[in-house]
């Protein structure tokens, strides 16, 4: 697999979650929730631990750790992220910072969770062994990443409408965006000198009352704002549309798939 050059990975992904930093919480985050109970209870998250929560964007993932009693830092390297972290959770601590150079001590968390974040990664070798680097001895890591870009159901409706009123583009992505083979990821922790490491993939769903999350997240992650209003209302239009095969109820129910990982120090 070809790779991508890293200073056009972090250029996009900064400036595409930049953009969204306003929305995050009542779209994206909105899916990336579902995950995070799995991630804190296979990490055996509790009021004792000291946790990092890497790619925190604006806040929700780390409130939620909050919640658990853990004393817990958010870091993205999205200042204006950080900055509606802070707006939104005063009470907590969050920092600027690239997760290939963590502003953190060696040996200093129990518990390091990233969900859905390491496939935005533009170095992941480099960032798992910051983790390891972080992590008390015995101290241990969790993870979410997509599943198979086919089985994204939400996010196939909004590209089936998009291409056909304008040309996908090959955009800048990180390495392991879309990967699901388990080997690549087990060689990233064995170099990385994490142990007991394990994978599995979960089948979930993104279930909302209505769809704006969905519209509100896909315009403002793929920049539709910028197009001409009657392109906006075509793609608009059949977007709607292809999502009335996952009505389920008053809302609607978008199946999903992701890969976890978990390992120790």
């Amino acid at each position: 697999m070809e790779q991508p050059n890293q200073n056009a990975v972090r250029a996009y992904e900064l400036e595409t979650w930049t953009r969204c930093s306003p929305s995050y919480n009542d779209t994206w985050a909105t899916l990336t929730n579902e995950t995070l109970p799995l991630l804190l209870r296979k990490t055996k998250v509790d009021a004792n631990l000291k946790v990092l929560d890497i790619g925190c964007a604006a806040g929700n993932s780390t409130s939620k750790i909050s919640a658990s009693g853990a004393k817990v830092i958010g870091i993205d390297f999205s200042q204006k992220m950080i900055d509606q972290a802070n707006a939104s959770h005063p009470n907590l601590t969050f920092k600027q910072s690239d997760a290939e150079n963590m502003p953190l001590e060696d040996n200093s968390m129990d518990v390091v969770i990233a969900n859905f974040v390491v496939h935005h990664f533009a170095e992941p070798n480099t960032v798992f062994k910051e983790i390891h680097r972080v992590l008390k001895p015995n101290g241990k890591f969790a993870f979410a990443v997509w599943g198979a870009n086919e089985e994204q159901s939400s996010l196939g409706a909004f590209f089936q409408a998009f291409a056909k009123h304008h040309e996908l583009s090959a955009l800048p992505h990180g390495p392991l965006f879309g990967v699901t083979d388990f080997d690549t990821y087990n060689d990233i922790a064995t170099k990385a000198s994490l142990k007991n490491f394990e994978l599995e993939k979960l089948d979930t769903n993104w279930h909302m009352d209505s769809l704006d999350p969905l519209i509100n997240g896909c315009w403002d992650w793929g920049n539709l704002h910028l197009f001409p209003e009657s392109k906006q209302k075509d793609i608009k239009n059949d977007f709607i549309t292809n999502c009335d095969a996952f009505k389920k109820g008053n809302g609607y129910s978008f199946p999903h798939s992701a890969i976890l990982g978990y390992g120790e120090k």
